[in-house]
């Protein structure tokens, strides 16, 4: 694949010569794409340079969660980098032939920063960092949720990005469209008892609607492990495939159940102001409520459940052998008890 990247960039950039490549390496990079760093040494203009890169490939189908598209993930990624402040990582391109990687691809630039935010809580060795990341990270968010979406989105690849039928042509469309496809998919998840309560999770979602607020370009897997900081600031908020036009206060809820499981604690920063939520609602005067936060956490759960859990019944009904389905259901359980205190089971404590 080294070839292949040094192939690549010297298509994207064609100003540069003498590409090698330095330092390939699989990485951890979640469970969705096979995630890659290395080194690109370039002679550009005379003098030499070095080119620090992250490689994004899509698994096998058999392997993938959630079926995103590399293209559209660019072209968000500098449609933010070039329009707003945004901290974001140069996407150089992207390869939709799947000769060369042997599935579609994409090429990021490697941001500096670290990326172990557990650091920042908890008592790590960046917690003296937490107020002035986190308080970056909420403006980050909030300039995200303020983008006009045909500024961002001309093409409207946003709207529907991963083909679930989702209408977006007011907010009550959205939700219920949205709502439709949790309930539609549930048969395709239903592999032991308790997932009946994702079922129920729907008919909570659909008899509890709160109040309508302008659809945004969510970040759509808004937690912990997404953000890259230093210095006191974020320097990069990556992983940008799970992206769409939604509402906004979903980021916020996944953050809630993500803060939980992680062991984190973003959402209790920047304490100066009260909170994440407190000090999300100060820059956009939304005046998001606790309980509008808990049905969007419930509602931001079922986004990523319902791809997740689709993905371990394929491999309990046998119809692939793959032992990592195994390990994201087990992490995935977690989520479950918190879910049963947002619909009020008796007997789960808060």
């Amino acid at each position: 694949m080294e070839q292949s990247v040094a192939a690549l960039m010297q298509q994207i950039l064609p100003e540069i010569s003498n590409v090698s490549i330095e330092g390939f390496e699989q990485i951890a990079g979640g469970f969705s794409r096979e995630t890659f760093k290395c080194d690109a040494r370039v002679t550009r203009n005379g003098g030499e340079e070095v080119l620090p890169l992250i490689l994004r490939k899509d698994p096998p189908d058999v392997e993938a969660i959630l079926h995103t598209d590399r293209s559209v993930e660019h072209n968000l990624i500098e449609s933010l980098r070039l329009r707003t402040t945004i901290p974001v990582s140069r996407s150089y391109g992207y390869e939709m032939d799947p000769a060369p990687f042997g599935h579609p691809a994409m090429l990021i630039e490697r941001a500096s920063g670290s990326g172990q935010t557990s650091a920042l809580f908890n008592g790590g060795p960046d917690e003296d960092q937490a107020e002035a990341v986190v308080k970056h990270l909420c403006e980050v968010l909030v300039e995200l949720h303020s983008c006009a979406i045909d500024k961002i989105d001309p093409d409207g690849a946003l709207t529907d990005p991963f083909n679930r039928g989702i209408d977006i042509k007011s907010w009550e469309a959205f939700m219920d469209s949205t709502i439709e496809f949790f309930a539609t998919s549930y048969t395709s998840l239903n592999y032991d008892p308790m997932l009946m309560i994702a079922l129920d999770a729907i008919y909570t979602l659909r008899r509890n609607k709160p109040r309508p607020m302008p659809l945004a370009i969510v970040h759509g897997d808004f937690n912990p492990a997404n953000f890259l900081y230093e210095n006191g600031q974020v320097s990069a908020l990556i992983d940008w495939e799970a992206s769409r036009v939604g509402d906004p206060r979903e980021d916020l809820g996944w953050m809630v159940l993500m803060d939980a499981v992680s062991n984190t604690h973003v959402m209790d920063y920047p304490k100066k102001e009260g909170g994440f939520l407190a000090y999300y609602n100060k820059l956009t005067g939304n005046d998001i409520t606790p309980e509008e936060l808990g049905y969007f956490t419930l509602f931001g759960t079922m986004q990523i459940a319902v791809p997740v859990q689709q993905f371990v019944s394929r491999r309990v009904n046998k119809e692939y052998m793959l032992l990592l389905p195994y390990y994201v259901a087990q992490s995935s359980i977690p989520a479950f008890p918190l879910m049963s205190q947002l619909m009020g089971y008796t007997g789960v404590p808060a």
